[in-house]
C-alpha cells in the first residue's frame, strides 16, 4: 500500500511538472508572440488568440490551450500553419454555429489524416492517430465547449 501511494504522489509531481512546463511555455508565447515558431502546437495557439466570444476562433483557442497543457509539443507536426493559413483564418472568423465548428473540425481532421506515418517518433504517432480518429462532429462539440469554459472563468484570456 506504501509503495503505491509513493508512486501515485511521483506520478502527480511529474505531471505537475510536464503541464507546469507547458503553461509556462504559453505564458512566453502570449507574452512575446512574435518570438514563436508559426508552425507548431503554441503557433495554432497564437494563431486563435484574438477572436472575440461569438467567433469560432474564440472556442478553438481554449481547445488547443488545452490541448498543449496536456501534450506539450509532442505529436504536433505543423499544426500552426493550418491555423495560420487566410482560408482558416476565414473559417475562424465566422459565427460561432455547430455547422461553422464543424467546418473547422472537418478542415482540422483532414489535416491529421494526411499526416499519418509522419511523425517522428511513436508518441507522435500515437497523437497524429488520435488527432486523424477524431471526427468533425466530435470536435465541433469540443470546440463550442472550450468556448463556453473559457467564457465562464478567466481562462484563456
Amino acid at each position: 500500500m506504501k509503495k503505491k501511494y509513493v508512486q501515485l504522489l511521483f506520478s502527480a509531481a511529474g505531471a505537475g511538472t510536464w503541464m507546469g512546463r507547458n503553461e509556462y511555455q504559453q505564458y512566453q508565447a502570449l507574452l512575446e508572440p512574435n518570438k514563436v515558431d508559426r508552425k507548431g502546437r503554441l503557433g495554432a495557439m497564437i494563431a486563435t488568440k484574438d477572436f472575440t466570444s461569438d467567433q469560432v476562433g474564440y472556442g478553438v483557442h481554449f481547445a488547443i490551450r488545452l490541448i498543449h497543457l496536456l501534450f506539450g509539443n509532442v505529436g504536433e507536426q505543423k499544426i500552426g500553419e493550418l491555423f495560420n493559413d487566410s482560408d482558416v483564418q476565414k473559417l475562424l472568423q465566422k459565427i460561432s454555429t455547430h455547422e461553422n465548428h464543424k467546418t473547422v473540425g472537418s478542415t482540422e481532421e483532414d489535416y491529421w489524416q494526411s499526416e499519418r506515418g509522419k511523425g517522428q517518433h511513436v508518441l507522435d504517432e500515437l497523437m497524429i492517430l488520435f488527432g486523424a480518429n477524431v471526427n468533425a462532429e466530435t470536435r465541433a462539440s469540443l470546440q463550442e465547449l472550450a468556448a463556453k469554459i473559457r467564457e465562464a472563468g478567466s481562462f484563456g484570456q
